[in-house]
């Protein structure tokens, strides 16, 4: 195996997710609030200090991606998709009041939605294109018209997800399905797979989205191992989203009054 000695395994990704996205969570829920205080807005030292929070957030840019990356690849080696689709859906049922208290005001607000809503669409999105891929007789015998429906049933997981104002909206669902059809077992294939979801976030969402790019650094020294799987490990990856958007509105309401 190339780079033995370096090989960056998918927890390792997993962390890089988890560490980035609390970065931009702690941007967005302590620092912006921190901002809006009288004594810090009129401080010599407050463009410093939105500095700060643009870095922060730029460093975040990186977690979404690695999400859907690892998403791609839960899909293709899950042993029970239908259990990896409910836990995404617990999971943001769980996260919903938590997200919305610590990164919408201190409020419950409608007009957006946690990112597991995202996965898990585009969950489905890549699960309903994958059944077309593999069905077969009639006119599903024709490979172009298999990828014209495949490409159409992208189009409508992109609009519900519009329409249902989900964290990254259409562009999350274009970044997943991207990753989905171009994904393979071989470095180049992962990281162009990687590199044009995240260029797609770029297009369709901010140019912001182009930092996260640098993660393709370390995907050169990926193999595709998942690394030690433990019960520990797991839970904490599924529970860190809901439990730190907590401890950031706890943060909020205790020590930024």
């Amino acid at each position: 195996m190339q780079h033995k000695n370096y090989e960056v395994t998918g927890n390792v990704f997993k962390l890089i997710a988890v560490v980035t996205m609390l970065v931009d969570h702690i941007a967005v829920g302590i620092v912006l609030s921190w901002l809006e205080k009288p004594e810090v807005f009129y401080s010599p030292s407050y463009s410093s200090y939105v500095d700060m929070y643009h870095v922060m957030r730029n460093i975040g840019r990186m977690a979404f991606p690695i999400y859907c990356f690892m998403l791609v690849e839960g899909y293709f080696h899950t042993r029970n998709l239908k259990k990896y689709g409910l836990r995404l859906l617990q999971i943001a049922i769980i996260s919903e009041i938590p997200f919305d208290l610590a990164l919408r005001n201190g409020q419950l607000d409608i007009s957006s939605n946690n990112v597991l809503w995202e996965l898990l669409l585009g969950l489905i999105v890549i699960a309903v294109m994958d059944r077309v891929l593999h069905f077969s007789g009639g006119i599903f015998d024709n490979e172009i018209f298999k990828r014209v429906i495949m490409v159409a049933i992208m189009f409508l997981g992109m609009g519900i997800a519009y329409v249902t104002k989900l964290d990254y909206r259409h562009s999350g669902i274009a970044c997943i399905s991207v990753m989905y059809f171009l994904y393979g077992n071989t470095k180049e294939s992962r990281m162009t797979a990687f590199g044009l979801g995240v260029l797609m976030l770029t297009f369709m969402s901010s140019r912001s989205e182009l930092f996260a790019a640098a993660m393709l650094i370390p995907m050169y020294f990926y193999d595709g191992n998942k690394g030690s799987d433990s019960l520990l490990l797991r839970k904490f990856f599924y529970l860190f989203y809901p439990l730190h958007l907590t401890i950031i509105y706890l943060i909020k309401i205790f020590f930024m009054r």
